[in-house]
């Protein structure tokens, strides 16, 4: 199929890194590929990297109908099938333009917002759980596929010894939902209790998140924790990252999915993680795979961090589950095949026109 992927945001996260998944995936199975991005779009070389068959680039800052006839005419040459939408803001424009095309449109659905994408003629949740609230919302089910974030498996699983003291790590957007004052609070149990760790916390004190990263800084002073925890800022290099730490918690009270948690999967570190909505899909059938707690439940989740820095011989055991875990599900080879059984549908719609 000629496929259109569409991206619009400039910034970099994990959406982000599932439209340069999609591309990846798209490409395994042959699919010809125009990318159409911001003209500052932050994810250009590793969107260059995967070599696409074209990429666009489009100053969305205008964001206007006029973008419709310019976008008309930028893609006419393509003749693409199919477009997928991965910001849903964008949403009416590329509707309007399929509609000028002859294509179909798909929207793939990072969180269970309902909102533009009722519109489209076909969905991709990344869980089962948002499949289900948009079915309940009336959108047919027959036009809903369930195609979860994967990651490029390129690593065998190591063993690794714990350090000492053993050192904590998460990281992500300061968002409350991202529960981090409920991990620095849990940290704080850990001290109390004469457990001897450090903890790294990952992320950037974005404008529209500074008085949640201000109340963690405040709540890291408040128990004393200055010489354990440090807020390292933007995390260029995951690969270092994990390399630096011995165990990976996600304290989310909400999360979609956590594409991070697969990441931790891979580079072979126990997962400590919130059964929030993503994590809890994730881990539905794998319990054994990651320490797992109610969301926003601080005292779970410290005793969770005391069996896993305590006992490492096991938390290794479960690291290693939890990277096959990965490798059987959620891998570049899995996924892609269900993505593309999934745009077999919209190809044989096409064909019965």
């Amino acid at each position: 199929m000629r496929i259109v992927n569409v991206m619009i945001s400039r910034v970099k996260g994990g959406i982000e890194q599932a439209f340069l998944n999609y591309t990846e995936a798209l490409k395994l199975h042959n699919h010809q590929i125009l990318a159409v991005v911001d003209t500052h779009c932050k994810m250009l070389q590793g969107l260059q990297n995967l070599n696409p068959d074209s990429v666009l680039r489009v100053p969305f800052m205008h964001y206007n109908w006029l973008l419709v006839p310019y976008l008309y005419f930028k893609l006419k040459k393509f003749a693409p099938d199919l477009i997928i939408v991965h910001n849903k803001k964008a949403v009416p424009i590329f509707k309007a333009v399929a509609r000028l095309l002859g294509a179909k449109i798909v929207a793939v659905s990072h969180n269970p917002k309902f909102r533009h994408i009722d519109k489209c003629d076909g969905i991709f949740t990344i869980t089962d759980y948002q499949r289900d609230i948009f079915i309940q919302k009336g959108y047919p089910a027959e036009r809903i596929f369930t195609i979860p974030n994967l990651i490029k498996i390129e690593r065998k699983f190591v063993p690794q010894a714990f350090r000492q003291p053993p050192i904590i790590g998460t990281m992500g957007r300061f968002d409350p939902m991202k529960g981090f004052p409920d991990f620095i609070e849990a940290l704080a149990k850990l001290k109390k209790r004469g457990i001897e760790f450090k903890a790294i916390i990952g992320g950037a004190p974005q404008d529209a998140y500074r008085a949640e990263y201000e109340k963690i800084c405040e709540i890291i002073k408040q128990n004393n924790l200055e010489n354990e925890v440090e807020l390292i800022g933007w995390v260029q290099d995951k690969t270092e990252f994990f390399k630096n730490i011995d165990v990976f918690v996600l304290p989310s009270r909400f999360e979609p999915f956590g594409i991070v948690l697969l990441e931790a999967m891979l580079h072979g570190k126990p997962i400590v993680s919130s059964l929030a909505e993503g994590p809890a899909e994730i881990f539905a059938h794998n319990s054994d795979a990651a320490y797992l707690f109610n969301a926003g439940d601080v005292a779970a989740m410290t005793e969770q961090l005391r069996q896993a820095i305590q006992n490492p011989t096991v938390a290794v055991q479960t690291a290693q589950k939890g990277y096959e875990l990965c490798v059987r599900n959620y891998s570049l080879e899995v996924v892609a095949t269900k993505l593309n059984n999934a745009l077999k549908h919209f190809a044989s719609q096409k064909e019965n026109k």
